[in-house]
């Protein structure tokens, strides 16, 4: 906008230098005023610069008081460096200069000019607020994607490091108690070996004990393997024992997706929600019937449960509640439970893969 300012008014100017009569050292002061406009433009920008802009254009307008005409472009940069106090300094000139109708002249293209300029002055204000509120957001946009990339690898950890207490739990279990136990079998069996000609009555008895510590042994293996459920077990068929163990009410399961690729993590969390809310439904909702909806999206794992039961005003947290609520937070998932009609539970989970290595972002329902 500032050249187009200057580019008229040096045509307007030089067009009144050919009315009134040129003069060669006003030409000469013309092309030095646009040399420091190019310089300007290419180089520096300064404001001393403009105030020896002004100097040379009061200098060739004593030649040819017309050529105050290049005031203007002055007073529209001044503006739109924000700079109007000093579009005052340009009034004296044309006080001096010129008279009667060019003096209101003057005066009307400094006042437009300087509006001009206080705009463009506005608009860039405004423009670089938009530029830094767009690049603070692009900043909290990039933090956030690195906190949430922190804290699924701090929930997969977790999650890894709680398998492995559980496989050293387990291993201790079997090192103590059947371990012993099995050693203590094979002492009897060798001595049953030695008495089964010498003792045969003892031989058998030893046997008997033998057989029964056997048992306690197998008993005690099942027991361990069934509390470790491991992760071949832990799918679709897992959760659907879960629910056909559900006699209270009728429960209507549906699922959609791959359910093989949820990772056992996140099979647990869903597995110990739906085990919640079936228990919420029996113990406090009178509900005649639940249904649960697993659904296996591109990128999240996403479970609702809505039973049709009395529901409650107020949901009170106990042990449940927010034991669920810490396990989805910690998997940088999200969970909504809602009892005003009945009792429905939303719980959507990044997608995960069975090994590590996460996709996020999804939809509540």
């Amino acid at each position: 906008m500032s050249n187009i300012y200057k580019g008229l008014a040096l045509l307007l100017v030089l067009g009144l230098q050919a009315m009134t009569g040129v003069v060669p050292m006003a030409i000469l002061g013309l092309l030095l005023i646009v040399a420091l406009w190019v310089y300007r433009e290419k180089y520096a920008n300064h404001t001393l610069i403009i105030a020896i802009e002004y100097l040379l254009v009061l200098a060739v307008s004593a030649l040819n008081p017309l050529t105050l005409i290049l005031s203007s472009p002055l007073a529209f940069d001044l503006a739109a460096r924000g700079l109007s106090l000093y579009i005052v300094l340009l009034v004296p000139a044309g006080l001096i200069y010129l008279q009667g109708e060019y003096l209101l002249a003057y005066g009307l293209l400094l006042i437009y000019s300087a509006l001009s300029g206080y705009l463009s002055y506005t608009l860039q204000k405004k423009a670089a607020s938009f530029r830094e509120v767009y690049d603070s957001e692009r900043r909290n946009r990039y933090s956030l994607e690195e906190a949430k990339s922190r804290l699924m690898h701090s929930a997969r950890e977790a999650a890894h490091l709680a398998e492995m207490r559980e496989r050293n739990r387990i291993a201790r279990d079997i090192h103590d108690h059947v371990g012993h136990n099995l050693a203590g079998i094979l002492l009897q069996m060798q001595v049953i070996e030695k008495l089964t000609k010498k003792d045969p009555e003892k031989a058998r008895e030893l046997l008997a004990q033998s057989i029964s510590g056997l048992a306690d042994a197998v008993k005690l293996i099942r027991e361990t393997v069934h509390n470790l459920k491991p992760r071949e077990q832990l799918g679709l068929d897992y959760i659907e024992n879960i629910i056909s163990m559900f006699k209270f009410c009728e429960v209507d399961f549906k699922h959609h997706g791959d359910i093989a690729v949820i990772s056992a993590s996140h099979t647990e969390i869903i597995s110990s929600i739906i085990k919640e809310a079936l228990t919420n439904a029996a113990r406090h909702s009178n509900a005649s019937f639940v249904e649960i909806e697993l659904d296996v999206r591109e990128r999240i794992v996403r479970l609702f449960i809505q039973d049709n039961g009395s529901g409650c005003g107020d949901i009170k947290e106990g042990m449940g509640i927010s034991g669920m609520k810490e396990r989805v937070r910690n998997a940088a998932g999200s969970l909504t439970i809602n009892a005003t009609d009945g009792f429905s539970i939303v719980c959507v989970l990044p997608r995960e893969e069975k090994e590590g290595g996460a996709a996020l972002e999804g939809a509540d329902r």
